[in-house]
Parts: structure tokens; C-alpha cells; sequence
């Protein structure tokens, strides 16, 4: 009897420890991380933009631009709490192509919960 107690109590605090963890889903990592790539072809599409006429600035847009990377996918995301309650030290496995050539990295990242919305660290 003294074991059915331990099990029935272990049951009932299992999904009571799960609710109290504070991590970020893997959705909103991965929507953060996309976020990140967009926001520098975003730049490399002003650059370009801004260029204007200029043959060189043209030409150097150009070349950036095929050296940016490209997301493919987020993979494998796993957070663990690190320095207080909103920080989170996070890895992922994340495939990009580079000038044409594709590659998975697992990538160590912190993401921060501030003011009720989950940003992007280093």
C-alpha cells in the first residue's frame, strides 16, 4: 500500500511541475529565430534598394546578398533555465544555405522573457 501512495502522489505532482515550467514553447523560439533572418535580409534588401544607379553599390548588394544565409529549418529546440526566472539558455539544430551550400549547426542561444514577451539573446 505504502508503494500505491508514492505512485498515486507522483501522479497527481508530475503535471504540477510541468505547469510551472516557464520556458518558451519551441514555436516561439523557432517564430524568434525566423525573426532574426528576416530582419537581416531586410537589411541586405534596403542596401540594395539604396544603391540606387551605382554600378559598384550595385555590385557589392549583390554579392552580400548571396553570401547572406538562408534559413531552412529550426530543429531539436531545447531550453533550460539559466540566471533567475526569464532567462533561458536554449540549443537548436539549425539548417541554412550559404552561397548555394546547405548546413546544420546546433546553435546555443538565451532567450529572455521581458515585459510578457520572449526576445532573442546571445
Amino acid at each position: 500500500m505504502n508503494n500505491f501512495k508514492k505512485l498515486v502522489l507522483i501522479a497527481l505532482l508530475t503535471p504540477l511541475f510541468a505547469a510551472c515550467s516557464n520556458a518558451p514553447p519551441e514555436s516561439t523560439v523557432e517564430e524568434l529565430i525566423e525573426a532574426q533572418y528576416a530582419q537581416a535580409n531586410s537589411m541586405i534588401d534596403d542596401a540594395m534598394a539604396n544603391a540606387g544607379n551605382d554600378e559598384m553599390a550595385k555590385a557589392m548588394s549583390g554579392m552580400m546578398e548571396g553570401m547572406m544565409p538562408k534559413l531552412e529549418r529550426v530543429e531539436n529546440i531545447n531550453c533550460d533555465s539559466v540566471e533567475g526566472d526569464n532567462t533561458y539558455m536554449c540549443t537548436a539544430d539549425i539548417t541554412q544555405t550559404i552561397a548555394g551550400n546547405s548546413r546544420t549547426n546546433k546553435t546555443n542561444f538565451k532567450v529572455y522573457q521581458v515585459n510578457d514577451e520572449w526576445v532573442l539573446g546571445n
